[in-house]
């Protein structure tokens, strides 16, 4: 008897849990944040809650967020040590079965987005999808396909695409969420880390997820790349794997892939432009 009503408790408890906690990072976003929350708030078919950690922005980022204050389950504006640490912010607060980071100049490619993941997740512990970097115009730059990930490939320094990973929230807490320590590339150490936990399951879902502005951190330019594979080499050793760095080098042939995909794209005359039209 007791064993039936601990289990009555448990599925009361999840039902009343939403499905996703999204944890957008900002620091001086004005002229990108209210595209970021106009995509959280048009996602359909889900249960959802919105966390906003802010590095304490001196333009007017946290006046756009005041707007809207009744839409987050969240919100911090304070000083942290970098954007993982303001993650782990996010991630302690995250109340959903899954977690994932939306940052402030990123927004979902449609409505449906998470619906498409949640589908997925429903028999995994992570899913992910594609993610499709464009300019401030929406031109396609660059298409980063989740198919090419396996986890036996984050040895040649790849993970799956941040933006469109969601993950049981459990499973980010058992491995102590993200090392701040890290610049660059503290999502593939993360990544990592989950996918040597016993039994983790997932899933790679075929749909463009989320669109990323060019010139986030870990997109900008020569010095960003050496610093990201640095740290990938590092976390890899970290984790016990033993690799030649120039295996790394894989990921730079692939990147010339993603690139071609996005000037297809681009010249097919296809626009991803944020839809603003969110109550």
């Amino acid at each position: 008897m007791a064993e039936l009503l601990w289990q009555v408790a448990d599925r009361l408890v999840k039902a009343l849990m939403p499905k996703f906690s999204i944890v957008t990072v900002s620091y001086n976003a004005e002229k990108t944040i209210e595209d970021t929350i106009h995509s959280v708030q048009m996602q359909e078919g889900v249960e959802l809650e919105h966390i906003l950690i802010d590095g304490g922005s001196r333009d007017g980022t946290m006046a756009i967020v005041d707007r809207y204050q009744n839409k987050f389950a969240a919100i911090i504006s304070e000083r942290d040590k970098g954007i993982y640490d303001a993650m782990n912010k996010g991630a302690a607060l995250a109340k959903g079965e899954f977690i994932g980071f939306l940052n402030a100049d990123d927004y979902f490619a449609s409505s449906n987005s998470l619906a498409l993941l949640a589908s997925a997740l429903e028999k995994s512990d992570a899913a992910w999808g594609n993610v499709l970097q464009v300019d401030d115009e929406g031109v396609p730059k660059r298409l980063i396909s989740g198919e090419w990930f396996k986890p036996s490939r984050m040895t040649l320094g790849l993970m799956p695409p941040h933006p469109s990973f969601y993950v049981r929230t459990s499973r980010v807490r058992a491995v102590g969420g993200f090392d701040h320590s890290y610049k660059i590339a503290g999502d593939f150490d993360l990544v990592r880390r989950l996918f040597r936990i016993s039994g983790f399951t997932s899933c790679y879902v075929s749909e463009l997820i989320t669109i990323m502005r060019v010139g986030g951190v870990s997109t900008d330019g020569l010095t960003a790349t050496r610093t990201s594979s640095a740290e990938i080499l590092r976390s890899l050793t970290t984790n016990g794997e033993k690799i030649k760095p120039f295996c790394l080098n894989f990921r730079y042939l692939l990147r010339v892939v993603e690139l071609i995909r996005g000037r297809l794209l681009s010249l097919s005359g296809q626009r991803f432009k944020p839809n603003a039209d969110a109550e």
